[in-house]
């Protein structure tokens, strides 16, 4: 058994200079030892290069390369590309592993012959403080079907820093997207991708990190990361046409919850009624909503929206 392949653990970093040293010690307090991490200076204004370099200094299995501001997508797969390992691993600069994650999970993903792995996680906030109480609640499960895929597009399911996955099947769907209209979302687009490409996924109800809350953290952003998947939910409608009727089926729910949860001005509103009649193939009747919009209330054309175009 390849128990102690090379794992690539990849860190994206934006002004993190206030809690990187604490996900940096979480990956090197590790019980397993074969790694390394790459972690991507996504343009930094802060100390974050000053404390990654001092790092690597003192731990030679610690990587440190630099690129100008270009969002996740493009920082994970910059790491990606310099990694050397047989697996992928992610941690975000804020968050944080228990010292077993990746010896529970290189047994598991061998032992359950899956493609990737996951796992539950806990919540804390920024004073270090967090409630054994307050965790994902991911349950132990295994996905691969069509019927996985359904679960999967009704809402993401994975955390993203439990994640243990084969870099091959990473780089056989193109990695994660960088398109910026995707960002934010770029972890659930991937995926979606590997669901789509017949990859197996088996989720274990170990807890085996800590995700921390903060007022910039991806947590904060959830309303931005729920209009952006409409975005990703098109993309894969371009690349994989074979699941369109389920892609088309949550996408209508998608538009459907956007236009409840959000309040609009017409203008915003005309952005928003040819997304949605673009991605549902339907550019050619844009200009009925459109004409509702400029001539009715907004309430009224979201209703029109909701429970015409969508049904």
């Amino acid at each position: 058994m390849e128990d102690k392949a090379l794992i690539s653990v990849i860190m994206p970093a934006y002004n993190a200079e206030s809690y990187i040293m604490d996900a940096i010690n979480s990956v090197i307090y590790q019980t397993y030892n074969n790694w390394e991490l790459i972690i991507i200076n996504d343009g930094s204004n802060d100390k974050t290069e000053e404390i990654v370099k001092e790092a690597s200094l003192k731990d030679k299995r610690i990587k440190y390369i630099y690129q100008k501001n270009g969002r996740q997508g493009k920082a994970r797969n910059f790491g990606i590309s310099k990694s050397n390992g047989i697996y992928l691993a992610f941690l975000d600069a804020d968050d944080i592993w228990l010292p077993e994650k990746l010896d529970v999970q290189i047994l598991e993903i061998q032992k359950r012959s899956a493609d990737l792995v996951f796992a539950d996680s806990y919540f804390f906030n920024d004073n270090e403080v967090f409630d054994i109480s307050k965790k994902m609640n991911i349950p132990t499960s295994v996905f691969y079907d069509k019927t996985s895929l359904k679960l999967f597009l009704k809402e993401n399911r994975i955390p993203i820093l439990t994640v243990l996955v084969k870099k091959e099947k990473v780089i056989n769907v193109g990695g994660f997207s960088e398109i910026l209209d995707i960002q934010n979302v770029e972890d659930y687009h991937l995926w979606l991708k590997l669901l789509m490409s017949n990859c197996v996924f088996y989720s274990s109800d170990h807890i085996l990190a800590k995700y921390r809350v903060h007022e910039s953290s991806a947590t904060s952003a959830d309303k931005l990361a729920l209009n952006k998947i409409p975005n990703a939910f098109f993309d894969l409608l371009q690349l994989f046409p074979n699941y369109k009727k389920d892609i088309e089926e949550e996408l209508k729910l998608r538009f459907k919850l956007i236009y409840k949860r959000n309040l609009f001005t017409k203008s915003e509103m005309a952005i928003w009624i040819k997304r949605n009649t673009k991605y549902l193939s339907k550019s050619k009747i844009s200009f009925i909503y459109l004409f509702l919009n400029l001539m009715l209330p907004t309430k009224i054309t979201k209703r029109s929206l909701i429970y015409l175009l969508n049904v």
